[in-house]
């Protein structure tokens, strides 16, 4: 019957547990029994993927990679410890607790905790985040109504972040590898040229690739996490914040993050 009930799900994996039932001819909880105890199989709803990879990005992403393992042998193991990179994120200004975030024990004669629905219109500003596997470098807050262009990235790059790489980083100031993704400011020929002229290498992002952008897959979405619940009034009260939490978090977690991606 086991092996029955498993040729059944193989051909369709969305058969609910009265169809298998039905089509097997046994009751709904012998199927839940041999799904679970003996197959040791639950039904998992699809996880939603930024983009659907054509063949030509997945193609793309294989020479960058092999770029990146290529230095990091030539650099004796540093060469992911070394990068700077840097990504901006959408920060609202009050960010509701999830669910699991805001459960409470409750007795059960207790009326159920009430959560109020937040507004879609709520202020939120962009940040411009910077930062290695030592930590958060420099958190910039762009400007309300405006967004960061090619000209303005230049502005940030050589009178906020050099300076703040002077005072923290004065080891990686005079030759930064730098990652950021491929925005359109980002590839500009004029943003290249600068970015030469400054002693900035730029370490290759293979396109629609969050998996491999650090503060994709790990600081925005933890950092958010942290800052839930919160509500703040400026993006200076967000740096800060940012701030204090990076100083709590363990060196070694940035670090982790960074060499994850070997």
């Amino acid at each position: 019957m086991v092996e029955r009930v498993e040729k059944v799900v193989l051909e369709d994996h969305q058969l609910s547990v009265e169809n298998i039932a039905s089509k097997v001819g046994i009751s709904v909880g012998y199927v839940h029994t041999i799904l679970h105890e003996d197959l040791r199989m639950r039904k998992m709803s699809s996880r939603w993927v930024p983009r659907m990879l054509a063949d030509e990005h997945k193609a793309a992403r294989m020479p960058i990679c092999q770029v990146m393992l290529t230095h990091d042998e030539s650099m004796n193991g540093t060469f992911f410890s070394s990068i700077v990179t840097m990504d901006e994120t959408w920060m609202p200004f009050f960010n509701p607790e999830t669910k699991r975030q805001s459960a409470q024990w409750k007795h059960t004669h207790s009326p159920p905790p009430k959560k109020f629905r937040v507004s879609t219109s709520v202020e939120k500003m962009m940040l411009a985040m910077f930062w290695d596997s030592d930590g958060v470098i420099l958190t910039h807050c762009v400007p309300k109504g405006t967004t960061l262009t090619g000209a303005s990235y230049q502005d940030v790059l050589k009178n906020k972040l050099h300076p703040a790489l002077r005072e923290k980083r004065p080891e990686k100031a005079a030759r930064v590898l730098f990652h950021q993704d491929n925005a359109p400011a980002h590839r500009a020929y004029a943003m290249q040229q600068f970015l030469r002229e400054h002693n900035l290498e730029v370490v290759s992002h293979a396109p629609y690739s969050p998996d491999l952008a650090p503060s994709d897959f790990w600081l925005f979405p933890t950092m958010k996490d942290t800052l839930r619940g919160r509500t703040f009034t400026s993006c200076a009260a967000i740096a800060s914040v940012i701030f204090q939490w990076s100083k709590q978090t363990p060196t070694e977690t940035f670090a982790a993050t960074m060499e994850s991606r070997r």
